[in-house]
């Protein structure tokens, strides 16, 4: 896997191209989403978590139950990329992989700091939406991949992490959906972390395309069901 050492560049020219894969494209298998159980979560899967639980400051959070794992034998660094599309209220944070974003309650694009991760290590994706009542919140998240720089300051070493443009690796790097749902706006039918894939993008004509576009997208999903974005 080719991956040449760039400046970063800014969010918001890279966010476009990072937000519009199509689920059933070639991914990075470098890291991937998993389920509780370790069962990989397919890249543009939308996730829907409804568990409602108090955290340990008395908090009302709905997590997102998501995990990611290293699937190498090598140590690597990883962080996210997130777009909030819909917050119904409260707000939303984002902990992955080891320091927090911090919380907002608007919508629009944000990122973590890449962290590593240990071979063949799962790590919770410490997201969750903080509710103030009944309502949705909905998110996409992408990982992103981090090169590894160690540098020696006096007779101390420390680890950088620089992350490396989505257009210098082979294929792109994972993403997920995921549907916060809290009360009486839960989605009939779809139980708590149910896998929906994407399973075909068409324009407003009925014509197939790779990826979603300005104007409107019919998004059909495994689950039967169909979803209307406008772009």
């Amino acid at each position: 896997l080719f991956r040449s050492m760039k400046s970063i560049k800014s969010l918001l020219l890279i966010a476009a191209a990072m937000f519009t894969t199509a689920s059933y494209a070639q991914v990075d298998k470098t890291f991937s989403f998993v389920d509780k159980d370790g069962k990989e979560i397919p890249s543009g899967t939308v996730w829907t978590a409804n568990h409602v639980e108090e955290d340990d400051f008395g908090m009302v959070q709905v997590p997102s139950e998501v995990y990611v794992r290293n699937n190498t034998n090598e140590k690597k660094a990883v962080g996210t990329l997130y777009n909030i599309t819909r917050l119904d209220n409260g707000s939303f944070q984002c902990c992955f992989p080891a320091s927090c974003a911090d919380a907002t309650d608007k919508l629009g694009m944000g990122r973590t700091e890449g962290g590593p991760m240990s071979p063949n290590q799962t790590k919770s994706l410490n997201t969750e939406w903080f509710p103030e009542a009944d309502g949705t919140c909905e998110v996409t998240l992408k990982l992103e991949y981090y090169n590894i720089d160690i540098q020696k300051v006096g007779i101390w070493t420390k680890e950088v992490y620089e992350l490396v443009d989505e257009e210098d690796l082979d294929n792109p790097m994972p993403s997920i959906t995921i549907h916060f749902v809290k009360g009486a706006t839960a989605i009939n039918g779809i139980k708590d972390g149910q896998n929906v894939e994407v399973t075909g993008i068409y324009d407003a004509t009925g014509k197939q395309i790779q990826t979603t576009q300005k104007g409107l997208n019919i998004v059909k999903l495994s689950n039967g069901k169909t979803v209307k974005i406008v772009k």
